[in-house]
């Protein structure tokens, strides 16, 4: 699995991200509803960096296509004064960013196809976008959630057999809170395939 990890790092396409996505679902510690993640913003939150640090220094295999979790990593060691493994952790935080971001433009007919539950807030959050609802859908595709923005805009994500693995009332809130730090939108803005936001 380090293998394909490594390719789409030095070669970033759809294809290897995808390739990245079927690969980490087969992952035993693989967790679609987000614990490793969520882990990591309750240290965040509470200040609690160098337990943080440790944990992202231990990142499971299953995590290494979340954006968030290599986000916390490079928060967890900038606060850790690891200037060189922040910037690292930056790089691949962007490249996961813009793989996820290739793999459709949102839409009902070629939504995000997410690796975990916590992509969709990643996405919202490089977006800027506030929820106003979500729903479950049946799509030919599989399963989508359609998020509703505050803007009136459908943000659709494939979600497939993930939804199984978190029942409707299990599923996180998608509204952002302080503890969720923004993506680089500024830096991947030129290269996403969604302009319209």
């Amino acid at each position: 699995m380090i293998d394909y990890y490594q390719a789409f790092l030095e070669a970033p396409s759809r294809e290897g991200f995808l390739k990245l996505q079927d690969e980490v679902k087969t992952e035993t510690d693989f967790c679609s509803a987000g614990s490793f993640v969520n882990q990591l913003a309750d240290l965040c939150q509470r200040g609690c960096y160098e337990q943080m640090f440790e944990q992202t220094e231990l990142m499971p295999f299953a995590w290494v296509a979340s954006p968030s979790a290599h986000l916390y990593a490079s928060i967890a060691a900038q606060q850790m004064g690891c200037d060189d493994d922040a910037d690292l952790e930056r790089f691949v935080t962007e490249t996961i960013l813009q793989g996820l971001l290739e793999t459709g433009d949102g839409s009902a007919n070629s939504p995000y196809q997410i690796t975990y539950l916590s992509d969709r807030q990643d996405l919202l959050a490089y977006f800027s976008l506030n929820v106003e609802k979500q729903r479950l859908v049946r799509s030919p595709a599989g399963m989508m959630d359609v998020v509703t923005t505050t803007t009136g805009d459908d943000l659709c994500f494939l979600i497939g057999d993930l939804a199984s693995a978190s029942p409707l009332e299990d599923r996180p809130n998608l509204r952002l809170n302080v503890a969720h730090p923004r993506l680089a939108s500024k830096r991947l803005a030129a290269c996403s395939p969604r302009r319209i936001w």
